[in-house]
């Protein structure tokens, strides 16, 4: 497995391919994609004080001067997909109304939005069978359909880890291992992809830093929501609602929306509760077909 990793954005951000990968491809793309990334770090970090979305925030960059500003454009598609999310969650997702006290911040749309396009670049430079890895935010491209369920296939495997294909060089489902928030350093349950994305966001490594927009208060009712689907900023922009939609009372809500989202976009999800309970969408096990059974019918059951 050719491999890279670069810490951007704040977290790791790692990429895979595989071993008959021709590595002066490898090199050029992994160094498009990084360079990339960096560009949006300089752009969305909340952390740097002038920063076009710290400028946003504190009102020195007013948004109708986004037409005529370098990184408008960016910031504008930015700006849309946030607009979409909280249309599509009934105002759960909402990166103008973000903490206590609220305040602008885009964060939670903006690292699944920026590996998805990293991966598109790396496409485009010839890496077309790869696993992106941003802090846990996964695109992978260039798979095969997932093989049947075996009793001796093995149970967990690293994030991006692709299953042996049949013959030398064959393309193989990518295996995404999604962490056991409970249980640090073990995996809770894998997917197979041969492509799309799978987003993880929880409370187990960054703490209690989604909020319900309607109360200003942290989202405790879940500690780990994961969304698999085509598009990896979609998808990371969905289990942030789905915390956020959680709020602090009862995950009932997420519940329910999850439900109606696999049904009309096909994303599919995974959550954790604080008391280990875990709940999913039926048709997740076309992804993970380790699951055993849905417990329950009904939106809700853990």
């Amino acid at each position: 497995m050719r491999t890279a990793v670069e810490h951007i954005m704040g977290t790791a951000i790692s990429l895979a391919a595989p071993d008959d990968t021709d590595p002066g491809v490898f090199a050029t793309a992994a160094q498009a994609a990084y360079d990339h990334l960096r560009r949006i770090d300089e752009i969305f970090s909340t952390y740097k004080p002038d920063s076009p979305v710290s400028r946003i925030r504190d009102g020195r960059l007013p948004l109708n001067a986004l037409p005529e500003h370098p990184d408008g454009d960016l910031i504008r598609e930015v700006l849309a997909l946030c607009a979409q999310l909280q249309r599509e969650s009934r105002g759960a997702f909402d990166a103008w109304n973000v903490g206590d006290p609220p305040q602008f911040d885009p964060s939670g749309a903006v690292k699944g939005w920026a590996a998805e396009n990293a991966s598109r670049i790396l496409a485009a430079h010839g890496l077309t069978r790869h696993a992106l890895n941003a802090g846990g935010d996964v695109r992978v491209r260039g798979g095969t359909a997932p093989l049947p369920a075996a009793p001796d296939r093995p149970d967990g495997s690293s994030v991006g880890e692709p299953v042996t294909g049949p013959g030398a060089g064959a393309a193989a489902p990518w295996r995404v291992g999604v962490t056991d928030p409970h249980r640090p350093g073990h995996t809770l349950f894998v997917i197979e992809r041969a492509e799309g994305a799978v987003a993880t966001s929880g409370t187990a490594e960054r703490g209690l830093h989604v909020y319900d927009p309607s109360s200003h208060r942290p989202a405790t009712a879940l500690v780990q929501v994961t969304v698999t689907g085509p598009d990896l900023a979609l998808a990371d922009g969905y289990a942030t609602a789905a915390l956020a939609l959680a709020g602090a009372a009862s995950a009932a809500d997420a519940y329910a929306w999850l439900t109606a989202l696999a049904e009309r976009t096909g994303y599919q999800s995974l959550t954790v509760d604080p008391d280990t309970g875990v709940w999913w969408t039926p048709a997740l096990r076309r992804y993970a077909p380790a699951l055993p059974p849905h417990p329950h019918d009904t939106p809700g059951a853990a």
